[in-house]
């Protein structure tokens, strides 16, 4: 006859944490008892964490999703409140296990869990919760005590500018501090976070994790009164009900006066927030909306002002007529900073990202676009490779090695446990490692729930196919080459009327497509189509009636708008203020007759400056 099968779960409570050894003497009795039982021990699940609920408990909810196997027959731990302080958690575990044919032995009492504790064990969670109810409001009342009588600070060890000694308390680092000081002078004296951080960039900066100081780092340096010597404690709370982490209304905050050592004087950390201030406000005028999304977007770090070499940034505003369109635009950093006037500002015209890529796209066609025949290769092709490639399943093949890379980091798990039960590692290494073994596996886990939902996308694959070769029919390729293109550019220049569009000539060389075409430092120009309603869309249009007008005298207002791609209405008016600026006229009456240039129209740029006609 089969030994019956056994598995112990062992957790530490919240008042055993402290102890190093409170866990592996659990571990050892739990493994006792299994064998004076003569039981086979079938797993160990063992828990670092403590806590009320089963959340962020990997041992115990991989323990719940074993009851569902035929894995063990008996659960061995050392009492109720080990496996959870929670009425709801405890009843929905003994509902799983019973359902399951399982058992449920607490070694202490020395007698397994039968229908008739049903009663008892509930009043017993329902006492542990309200122990542990009773324990977090004394906890959080001998943090907000600590908090008001000016106990020590609670920050991390690291906090940028301090250094936790071993005893709790804080030290200044030298070398930081200097670097704080810096960033609020550089403030102070009207420098924005962006340039801040640039300032640092350009000198090889980095901080002790090896990063590099970025603005929103710095705009948080600034905002911090911490670097005052002001400590704001009592910001958040854990809410034992709701399990969550709440913030706390600011009437309500702690302001700890020299709580840590200041490294600014109190004046200047004034003086450095209130020109951040003033920045701001004059920064987030009319529709540009700050962001934080540095370096996510194709073109960022590509455009770049013609006029004073500053970046271009992404920003979005409403449509003017249509207040539910998003337009997004591409402005200069300068600009963004200090507007267009003054001896700082820049007044570089904004770019909207749609017509850079339309623009990106015909050069990509030029210069790596494909014939017709090329085109349908390619594409047929790809297609053949696509439906192979779904055809064959490889999320089969990917789901078995995810399933093989978590039995082997189970196995380490096992190991470790090992290692640590027989004390070859201490606590913290062996918390440390399980940790980032339990990481790891998560992560698994996460792929593998995403591939089971791809699974069922396999599903109608003509279907899908042919929705793909639309979306390549209808400009995916373009795009596609464009995205490409995009790769061997160096920059995008924006000038007053054209983008110049400066090649990488690294990569020119190495570009299988484009390097027959192009050689050395390679430049584009590509004039910038406007928008109508904007001055410099009015003067192209002018000019483009002007020219048009040139070449065929006796054209109608209707077939200057078909040229032009324009309406009749927006047509007729270039017309009128051409006539009315003394540029052309009408030779004849009632609708017969023949245009007439009478005088050239302005430099562009004067035209502009001019407000136009």
């Amino acid at each position: 006859m089969a030994l019956p099968r056994a598995v112990v779960y062992c957790r530490c409570s919240t008042e055993e944490e402290s102890q190093a050894d409170a866990l592996r003497n659990q571990v050892l009795e739990s493994e006792a008892c299994v064998r004076e039982q003569g039981w086979f021990l079938a797993d160990k699940y063992v828990e670092l964490k403590s806590g009320t609920t089963t959340k962020g408990r990997a041992e115990y909810n991989r323990l719940f999703e074993d009851l569902l196997t035929d894995k063990f027959d008996i659960i061995v731990i050392k009492s109720q409140d080990r496996l959870m302080r929670n009425v709801k958690d405890w009843y929905l575990f003994l509902d799983r296990m019973l359902k399951r044919g399982k058992r449920l032995f607490m070694y202490i009492e020395r007698k397994f869990y039968t229908a008739d504790d049903a009663l008892i064990t509930g009043i017993k969670a329902i006492l542990a919760e309200e122990y542990s109810r009773e324990l977090s409001k004394k906890i959080n009342h001998a943090h907000r005590r600590r908090q008001k009588s000016g106990g020590k600070a609670m920050l991390n060890s690291r906090t940028f500018g301090f250094s936790k000694l071993p005893d709790g308390s804080l030290r200044v680092v030298e070398e930081e501090a200097q670097i704080i000081r810096k960033i609020y002078e550089y403030s102070a004296a009207g420098y924005g976070s962006r340039s801040i951080a640039n300032i640092f960039l350009s000198q090889g900066y980095v901080k002790r994790t090896g990063n590099t100081l970025t603005a929103t780092a710095v705009g948080r340096i600034i905002r911090n009164p911490l670097y005052k010597g002001v400590m704001i404690m009592n910001r958040i709370h854990f809410d034992f009900e709701t399990k969550k982490t709440v913030k706390i209304r600011e009437d309500q905050w702690i302001y700890g006066q020299g709580t840590v050592p200041a490294i600014v004087e109190p004046r200047l950390w004034d003086q450095a927030n209130q020109a951040m201030t003033d920045r701001a406000s004059g920064f987030c005028r009319g529709n540009y909306k700050r962001g934080s999304a540095q370096g996510i977007y194709q073109l960022s770090g590509k455009l770049v002002c013609g006029q004073c070499g500053k970046p271009f940034y992404r920003t979005r505003r409403r449509g003017q007529g249509d207040r539910e369109r998003v337009v997004i635009e591409w402005k200069c950093g300068n600009y963004l900073e200090r507007g267009r006037k003054g001896p700082e500002g820049c007044d570089s015209v904004h770019v909207e990202e749609t017509t850079i890529y339309d623009i990106l796209e015909k050069v990509s066609t030029r210069y790596y676009g494909f014939g017709q025949r090329e085109r349908d290769h390619l594409l047929n092709h790809g297609m053949e490779l696509l439906r192979k490639s779904l055809g064959e399943m490889p999320m089969k093949r990917e789901r078995e090695r995810i399933k093989g890379e978590e039995k082997r980091l189970a196995g380490q798990k096992a190991l470790l446990l090992t290692k640590f039960l027989e004390g070859v590692i201490s606590e913290k290494d062996y918390q440390k490692k399980d940790h980032e073994l339990e990481k790891a596996i998560m992560e698994l886990k996460n792929k593998e729930d995403g591939l089971k939902q791809r699974g069922g996308e396999i599903q109608n694959l003509e279907q899908r196919m042919q929705k793909i070769r639309d979306r390549l029919e209808n400009g995916g390729m373009e795009k596609a080459a464009a995205a490409r293109m995009l790769e061997d550019v160096r920059e995008i220049r924006v000038h007053e009327w054209k983008l110049e569009i400066c090649f990488d000539p690294v990569k020119i060389k190495e570009n299988g497509l484009a390097g027959e075409r192009v050689s050395g430092d390679f430049a584009i120009w590509e004039d910038y189509p406007f928008a109508p309603e904007t001055a410099r869309g009015r003067y192209l249009d002018r000019r483009k009636i002007v020219e048009l007008i040139k070449r065929e005298p006796g054209m109608t207002t209707r077939k200057l708008a078909g040229e032009m791609g324009r309406s009749v209405y927006m047509t007729r008016n270039r017309v009128k203020e051409l006539v009315k600026g003394g540029y052309i006229r009408f030779n004849g009456r009632g609708g017969h007759g023949v245009w007439e240039v009478l005088r050239e129209l302005p430099h562009k740029e004067e035209s502009i400056r001019a407000g136009g006609l």
